[in-house]
């Protein structure tokens, strides 16, 4: 077999592995389903009990139940069953920067200004380079006093080029 052969061989399982991960499950199971399907629905608070029946029951639960039942919380008006699901979720997925985010999102409209500092700052380990976490964490350190930290992130903003740097500075200063 010649060597463009192999490399179109190649490319063809490469694209047929493609296809079949596409099609494997993102989520936990049908209670997952069930749960999407009924926030698809607006029917939140009956979404909720489903998904949380899905944390509970399916064992592979992944962070798409999680996030989806944080956001039938807050369509609830739950915020605080939200960050309580998130908050374990942190716990249990480190690694998602989208939980992280999220938690952060709900700390800092809580007022908990410190618990938003932690979400951002572990945000912002997972994506380095994600100019809207870096800006939320300069933010979450501005409101907790921490100057210093704060103006490095907006640093790092202006070096990247981002339009997100002069409205950090604007916030800093207290002009925003």
């Amino acid at each position: 077999m010649s060597l463009s052969g192999f490399c179109r061989g190649g490319r063809i399982a490469l694209a047929m592995f493609i296809a079949s991960a596409w099609t494997l499950p993102l989520h936990a199971g049908p209670l997952f389903d069930e749960g999407k399907a009924l926030y698809g629905e607006k029917a939140y608070k009956h979404a909720a009990k489903v998904l949380n029946k899905s944390l509970a029951k399916e064992e592979e639960a992944d962070t798409s139940t999680v996030l989806l039942l944080s956001d039938c919380y807050i369509k609830i008006n739950k915020k605080s069953k939200a960050v309580d699901v998130l908050t374990e979720a942190a716990e249990r997925h480190p690694d998602s920067w989208e939980v992280h985010y999220r938690l952060g999102n709900l700390q800092e409209e809580k007022g908990d200004r410190f618990g938003a500092l932690s979400a951002f700052y572990q945000a912002a380990q997972l994506k380095p380079e994600d100019n809207t976490t870096l800006f939320r964490l300069g933010v979450a350190y501005d409101s907790t006093a921490q100057i210093e930290k704060a103006l490095e992130m907006y640093r790092k903003l202006y070096r990247a080029g981002s339009p997100l740097a002069p409205k950090l500075l604007r916030t800093i200063q207290g002009m925003d």
